[in-house]
């Protein structure tokens, strides 16, 4: 960490009547309807205010304020969870600069057009709340540099009543779907990718392969090592069933599917690994922290791809609920039921740096 950065890092729990702020924890979310963006009854208003006395810097990926990389509402009609069918992004471990600033007493807000991500087809009333992690710093000194540990925080904000008239379900089915026909290679395919970007894929997609047979060899031949516990969690027989089908998912599908690698990246992703709509199989968006990843190896090029291929719908649709190797490991001595539905974990698991049994 470099030495301007000093910050104080808090594990927060916040709880969610009204947003209000419980003692001692500077932050609380609202959510309010909102028009402007998009037709009446798709949009929310989400606001978050800093009520401390000193400066929070907040982790950008988990708020809206730069549009969805994951499902950060829940959405629901008649009592139905609505599918959420936008981008899931790969970020990497945060930088300081990935951070914004939130000032005493000030409130940054988003209008989230909630219809364009979430599978809102039907006409009715929906209920929408929020439940994320943020992660954030107090910092008395000006923020910059590597940000080595974060304290996670759970908040929530009541939930709201939205009427939608709903979307046509062909808007969703189109959803991240390539827009012209890819050129086909030995590793798959590539769409938008130069032929630098080519040779500089290499062998990732071979090195995947070899990383997912290992994987499902490993859970096929029913071994509960140190290797499975540390980043799934104490074994039982539902969850190791889970991770087993997704490993075998994964390398049937990188054996005998068609994978498409698209080096197009949406501006507000460019700093990330990669990112892939979960019900697009096989098409993966490759981002900047991608080409500067080693070949194989902790957060390497192979890894990414199992991550990414972990998140299709067809392959289990895990979450990026923890992004790193420590927070992957916490969840999966606290929460093995979310480990096993991390994509991390998947990718750490496959990779295994360091080699664990």
């Amino acid at each position: 960490m470099k030495s301007s950065l000093r910050a104080v890092v808090c594990a927060l729990l916040l709880a969610g009547a009204g947003g209000a702020m419980a003692a001692g924890n500077p932050l609380s979310v609202e959510l309010q309807t909102a028009a402007t963006k998009g037709a009446p009854g798709e949009s929310v208003l989400w606001q978050v205010t800093n009520r401390g006395d000193e400066a929070v810097y907040v982790l950008r990926w988990e708020t809206p304020l730069d549009g969805l990389s994951r499902s950060m509402f829940d959405v629901s009609i008649n009592g139905k969870p609505v599918r959420y069918m936008d981008k899931i992004v790969h970020w990497g471990h945060p930088d300081a600069d990935d951070f914004v600033k939130i000032a005493p007493g000030q409130t940054l807000s988003a209008e989230v057009n909630l219809a364009a991500s979430y599978e809102m087809v039907d006409t009715g009333n929906y209920t929408v709340s929020f439940g994320g992690q943020l992660s954030y710093m107090i910092t008395t000194n000006e923020k910059s540099g590597h940000v080595e540990d974060l304290g996670d925080v759970s908040i929530d904000a009541d939930a709201i009543s939205l009427y939608s008239v709903g979307r046509s379900p062909t808007y969703y089915q189109r959803l991240g779907a390539l827009g012209s026909a890819p050129d086909f290679t030995k590793a798959g395919t590539y769409a938008n990718c130069s032929s630098s970007q080519q040779t500089q894929f290499g062998s990732a997609h071979t090195n995947a392969k070899t990383y997912s047979a290992n994987a499902a060899a490993y859970m096929n031949a029913g071994t509960t090592g140190s290797r499975y516990t540390t980043w799934f969690g104490a074994y039982t027989s539902s969850r190791y069933t889970t991770v087993k089908s997704h490993f075998n998912l994964i390398n049937n599908a990188l054996i005998n599917q068609t994978i498409t690698y698209d080096c197009y990246c949406t501006p507000s992703a460019a700093s990330a690994y990669a990112y892939v709509y979960a019900n697009q199989p096989y098409i993966i968006h490759l981002c900047g922290a991608f080409w500067t990843a080693p070949a194989t190896g902790t957060d390497s090029k192979a890894g990414t791809i199992i991550h990414e291929m972990s998140h299709f719908t067809v392959n289990g649709g895990t979450a990026d609920n923890a992004y790193g190797q420590t927070a992957a490991k916490r969840l999966a001595t606290k929460t093995p039921a979310k480990a096993v539905q991390n994509a991390d974990n998947h990718e750490y698991f496959s990779e295994n740096t360091p080699a664990l049994n």
